[in-house]
């Protein structure tokens, strides 16, 4: 396949172009979770040519899952996530590198594996595991993409974990907030996580190739039922267990 012409729209991109491109093809991306979000950020993410992405989720598709996790198909019913994200994915494009991991990993096991990529994108549906990842990027001081998304709202935080004054995630959070919402049990309009998803997969591309203007310590804040669009500063907590 002519990979020129295949990205030929990236390339053509003024801020862009083929060293851009490349530097996606040499990239390495681990996404863990592969549900509303993560199926949709790793669709782009993999049509865009990024070199190798590795997909974690232990989690089952069931029926509640198809009308936003758009890879699923009704036959897929009962099977595991990340190994039918896989195969999808090969089938939009063979050239990228995709490794599927269908168990719930241990700290250990977690750290071992983001030491191994260049960025990782947290669509994960949990506290638990998302300050976990949190704590690793950080130490490892790999760039972390966080979403989250719920009735018709969604958030995006880039952090960079490259330098002494960034926050992080746990500047926001805590372990006891661990009974925070979720779509689950508040429901979801199915295009929210397509939105959320697809701008996740956007600021996953944009931190790798360095444009766009990537502030950490930002949540971007989308309201999608009233179009309103906010951005929030996340202080560096001085207490923070894992930045300060």
């Amino acid at each position: 396949m002519d990979k020129q012409l295949r990205y030929s729209s990236h390339i053509r991109l003024e801020d862009f172009g083929e060293q851009s491109q490349q530097a996606l093809l040499r990239s390495s991306i681990l996404m863990i979770g592969a549900g509303g979000l993560g199926s949709i950020a790793s669709l782009y993410l993999t049509t865009s040519g990024i070199g190798q992405i590795t997909i974690v989720d232990f989690d089952t598709i069931d029926e509640s899952n198809l009308p936003r996790q758009i890879l699923f198909k009704a036959d897929d019913l009962g099977q595991n996530k990340a190994l039918i994200t896989k195969q999808r994915l090969m089938e939009y494009n063979s050239d990228v590198v995709i490794n599927s991991i269908d168990k719930k990993l241990s700290e250990d096991e977690m750290n071992k594996l983001i030491s191994q990529v260049d960025i990782v994108v947290d669509a994960t549906d949990n506290l638990e595991s998302r300050l976990m990842i949190n704590k690793i990027c950080f130490n490892l001081k790999r760039p972390l993409i966080v979403g989250a998304a719920i009735r018709y709202e969604g958030h995006i935080l880039t952090l960079n974990n490259g330098k002494d004054q960034n926050s992080c995630l746990n500047c926001l959070y805590s372990s006891s907030d661990e009974n925070l919402e979720d779509c689950q049990g508040n429901g979801i309009m199915s295009p929210v996580a397509g939105i959320i998803g697809s701008m996740m997969a956007n600021e996953c591309i944009k931190t790798l190739i360095g444009v766009g203007n990537n502030k950490e310590n930002i949540i971007s804040i989308f309201d999608l039922k009233n179009n309103i669009y906010k951005k929030i500063n996340v202080p560096k907590n001085s207490k923070c267990s894992v930045c300060s």
